[in-house]
């Protein structure tokens, strides 16, 4: 199902894509126009916000003027976006009517164009009072995209809802009416793509969190002939922004890791190589939020027996998990991940754990078999849970084939999960996020950056969030 968030995702790709957004604007607002021209109104008022729904609100309002119909616009906030200022301007140009305080009762037909996808939580006012107002009129309403304010408590209880390209997720006919979609002309790959649009769901913070309230995750990485990884996939993780990082490591690699690793809380799992330890399962039983096992384990048989019974454990406890490198030779008894795991091979490993090609086919049709998300790294990351599938094409640089890039998705992917973010967005976004910090790392120091320097470029790209 279509998420909102998906939708705001959509939008933003498309931009930056270099979609002409007027054009898709002008798709939206005709496939409105033509929807109340079918209901045949004699009398329409259109009740428009200031951003692009709002635009989009405004279009409409063009159409139906030009088709003869007698159309008023209420403003309830001015236009701010360029687009909803540019459609404002053409709606009072081509003779349009616009009013503040309208007799709702006046009209056979009111259109629906304050709130779009982009606002979340409860609309303040003015936007609170016109909704409330449009609910107790005795006029038919068609909202734009989704009811403005869905899926709030206060929100547009409209008689249809003409939405964009999906249904998005949650609308049904008791909260939106009867559900027209309608094709707006988003190329198949702009839906298909992971980009800058994917940032906006990076999780924040409640303003009355506490300790432990975003993010607890356990990371179990390492052995005596690796250590490197464990760095990697924590130093990653963190800057995803979980309130608390506990690697479980093997006691003979802490004396090299321990004085890299100030912020992250080691423990100990066996003694060469991971051992699933009393307290090991205590962590992920009790507090984690999630967990990621794989990177720099080894094939060693006490690893992967121990690596089966952390995974089987974790999905009892209901946990989310990544599972990455060394550890994908521990899934081959599981056959229902429950929608909990993200897989991370690169190429060569999705073929020796499934022994199939890694095309997008075979990768899709896998993790519906298995019930998991698959990140499978390469040239162009695929990403898909079974029924959607996006691809990273150009937000990554050829010089990421070093050792440990890999690593960074793992704990990038685990640190987003810990936070909350299901297994789809968490690996669309840690894809993005890397792979950006990667092009951002080479743009500033060639082939000649470390990849325990491209951790330094991530907070570059989160803070990307705060433009969009």
């Amino acid at each position: 199902m279509f998420k909102l968030i998906d939708s705001r995702i959509l939008d933003i790709n498309a931009e930056k894509s270099g979609i002409d957004m007027e054009k898709l604007m002008n798709s939206a607002g005709g496939a409105v126009a033509e929807f109340v021209m079918s209901l045949k109104p004699r009398n329409i008022l259109t009740v428009c916000g200031s951003g692009n729904n709002g635009g989009d609100g405004y279009t409409a309002s063009i159409l139906l003027l030009r088709a003869g119909m007698k159309v008023s616009v209420y403003p309830v906030k001015e236009p701010e976006s360029y687009l909803a200022k540019k459609k404002f301007e053409e709606f009072k140009n081509a003779g349009g009517i616009i009013i503040d305080d309208p007799r709702l009762d006046e009209y056979d037909i009111i259109i629906d164009a304050m709130l779009g996808v982009g606002i979340t939580g409860i609309p303040r006012e003015p936007y609170a009072s016109a909704i409330q107002k449009l609910n107790n009129s005795k006029t038919k309403i068609i909202s734009v995209d989704i009811p403005s304010g869905f899926p709030s408590a206060i929100a547009v209880k409209p008689d249809y809802t003409v939405t964009m390209q999906f249904i998005k997720e949650g609308m049904d006919e008791s909260r939106c009416g009867k559900i027209i979609v309608a094709d707006v002309g988003f190329p198949k790959e702009v839906i298909e793509m992971i980009g800058p649009g994917d940032i906006v769901a990076f999780p924040v913070n409640g303003k009355n969190s506490h300790k432990g309230d975003n993010g607890i995750l356990v990371i179990v990485a390492g052995s005596k002939e690796y250590y490197g990884a464990p760095l990697y996939v924590s130093k990653s993780a963190l800057r995803m922004g979980p309130d608390m990082v506990f690697l479980f490591t093997p006691t003979r690699i802490h004396g090299f890791i321990t004085p890299h690793t100030q912020d992250i809380m080691i423990r100990k799992s066996g003694t060469e190589y991971i051992e699933y330890t009393y307290e090991l399962m205590k962590s992920i039983s009790e507090r984690a939020t999630a967990v990621a096992i794989g990177p720099g384990i080894s094939k060693n048989p006490v690893a992967i027996e121990s690596a089966t019974k952390i995974i089987e454990d974790t999905l009892h406890y209901g946990k989310k998990m990544v599972i990455d490198a060394d550890a994908l030779a521990a899934i081959s008894g599981i056959d229902d991940f429950k929608g909990m795991a993200v897989l991370t091979p690169h190429r060569g490993e999705f073929k020796n754990t499934f022994l199939l090609d890694p095309s997008e086919e075979n990768v899709k049709k896998i993790a519906k078999k298995i019930n998991a998300t698959l990140l499978v790294k390469g040239p162009v990351d695929i990403v898909t849970d079974g029924s959607v599938l996006k691809r990273n094409r150009d937000y990554h640089h050829e010089s990421m084939t070093r050792g440990g890039t890999g690593d960074l998705v793992t704990g990038a992917t685990a640190g987003l999960l810990s936070r909350g973010l299901d297994t789809l967005h968490s690996a669309f976004l840690s894809s993005y996020i890397i792979g950006s910090a990667g092009l951002l790392a080479f743009k500033k120091k060639g082939y000649s950056y470390y990849t325990s320097e491209l951790i330094e470029f991530i907070p570059d790209i989160v803070n990307s969030r705060n433009s969009e």
